[in-house]
């Protein structure tokens, strides 16, 4: 993994994006062009996902739960956690999740996202 790269916490600062309202621009410019998001009700490429998200309401509160790395290469890796979530007037959510980054141009993007709700 090329040094000083912490993927947890570019996992964790698109969540706070998320949580935050801005959700759509971290992704616009942190989502690989190429990238798809599997998700319990179907997956979605990119445009699609950013849509999903800048429709979505904030999450209230979020925790990621025993993340971990998993290296792939030096230009990629998978970060794998639990993730306990809730949204204002909503049940809450729980989900294990794997993001796998990518790094292209000297930029990490995340290229693929997989939530299975548990």
């Amino acid at each position: 993994m090329a040094p000083n790269v912490d993927l947890v916490a570019l996992e964790r600062e698109g969540w706070r994006a998320l949580a935050e309202g801005r959700g759509g621009v971290y992704y616009r410019d942190n989502l690989a062009d190429d990238a798809l998001m599997a998700f319990s009700f179907g997956v979605l490429g990119r445009e699609a996902a950013i849509e999903a998200m800048e429709q979505a309401p904030p999450w209230a509160t979020f925790e990621l739960v025993d993340p971990r790395v998993v290296e792939l290469t030096d230009a990629s890796g998978v970060v794998v956690y639990r993730a306990n979530a809730q949204r204002d007037g909503e049940k809450p959510y729980s989900a294990v999740i794997s993001s796998t980054f990518v790094r292209r141009d000297g930029r990490w993007l995340l290229a693929f996202h997989q939530q299975t709700p548990v």
